[in-house]
């Protein structure tokens, strides 16, 4: 089978993203410079762009923009994906962190205010903090689902793109959640197969827009929104020393709000695209 994604590309795109992940994660873990992270986010999209190159050379294609953007996924789609992009990672973030709010009404920071105040504290930061989050959020979906989602897509059947893809985006964070401080506040023993259960529904929602519309802009305003409301706005308002076993990324609430939309979106988007490819 002739693909455009040739091997010696996906390759070179995994031992870059392996190599240069390996070192930054290092320098993170030992002095935590905040600039790092922004780096660490870049790494998917410059090992994408290389092997973008190396992809285009094996191919023996002259080199056009075009294509090269062709190859990163980086086209237009409808606003209508946008908005369902940041809408999903508003449903099943909220909803679990205001039933912890009723369940724990003291750990909410604005408890006893009226929803009017509340909004208008809170709104222009979820609204312009998510174009902030763009900056960090298009380098992993350069990457991940830009790149490597459409050349995994190439060698197997969606579900199975749906899951490796996802698996391998929470394997990326694995090392700074085990030692490097991310996700603090419950025991790594939980921690670990929570965000596992968390990442993976998300990473299927981001790669069922990214197999409707063949564009990263839904999963790059999805992953933009998703770290924006988490740890901006509803983790800054949140306390309690048990909310992550509730809430964000860790939290029961969030896995399985994640998991119904997952599920459901498959069986909307996926699965009819499966069973009728043209």
């Amino acid at each position: 089978m002739n693909h455009k994604y040739s091997k010696k590309a996906v390759i070179v795109f995994f031992i870059l993203v392996f190599i240069a992940s390996i070192c930054v994660e290092t320098g993170i873990i030992m002095n935590g410079s905040s600039w790092l992270y922004l780096l660490l986010m870049w790494i998917p999209a410059i090992s994408a762009i290389i092997a973008a190159f190396v992809a285009m050379i094996d191919k023996k294609e002259n080199f056009s923009f075009k294509r090269f953007f062709d190859y990163l996924s980086i086209r237009g789609c409808k606003l209508k994906y946008i908005l369902l992009a940041i809408l999903f990672p508003l449903v099943y973030l909220l909803i679990p962190y205001m039933i912890y709010w009723i369940l724990f009404p003291n750990n909410f920071a604005y408890h006893g205010v009226s929803l009017l105040l509340i909004l208008q504290d809170i709104l222009p930061s979820m609204i312009l903090g998510i174009f902030f989050n763009l900056i960090s959020a298009i380098g992993e979906e350069i990457g991940w689902r830009g790149f490597m989602f459409p050349s995994f897509l190439e060698r197997m059947p969606l579900k199975r793109v749906l899951l490796t893809t996802s698996l391998i985006w929470v394997l990326w964070h694995m090392p700074l959640l085990i030692v490097g401080g991310y996700m603090d506040g419950a025991p790594l023993w939980y921690r670990v197969p929570a965000f596992l259960f968390c990442i993976l529904p998300v990473g299927i929602i981001v790669g069922l827009l990214t197999y409707q519309t063949k564009s990263i802009w839904p999963a790059t305003f999805l992953h933009a929104a998703h770290n924006n409301f988490d740890q901006s706005i509803f983790g800054v308002i949140t306390r309690g020393d048990n909310r992550m076993y509730y809430v964000s990324e860790t939290g029961i609430l969030t896995i399985i709000c994640a998991l119904i939309i997952a599920i459901l979106l498959y069986r909307l988007m996926g699965k009819k695209k499966e069973s009728n490819p043209a």
